[in-house]
């Protein structure tokens, strides 16, 4: 019978062992980079963020900046991948002037 908990997957390792470490891409760097980047141009795309700010899953960062008391709205656009290709995505704009 195999022994499950020795079998560590590649990623979660990955994680334990670099828990402690500081991280451009943290998730508060992350969640720091869409608040500047709101701030600046008051709007910005699923797909800019992560062109632009190498964040690959800014809902759940905007989710986590929402509950920290940052007013966001989100609208629904098609926006073109660096494929050529139409996706519709989340546009993110900065609410009440922050």
């Amino acid at each position: 019978m195999e022994n499950k908990k020795a079998a560590t997957p590649t990623l979660e390792r990955n994680r334990l062992e670099n828990k402690n470490h500081n991280s451009t891409n943290s998730l508060e760097h992350q969640r720091a980079a869409i608040r500047d980047y709101l701030r600046e141009h008051g709007t910005m795309s699923t797909l800019e963020a992560r062109r632009e700010l190498d964040v690959l899953h800014p809902a759940a960062r905007v989710m986590e900046l929402r509950r920290s008391g940052l007013e966001i709205d989100l609208i629904w656009v098609d926006d073109f991948s660096e494929n050529g290709k139409i996706h519709r995505v989340g546009r993110y704009i900065l609410a009440g002037g922050e």
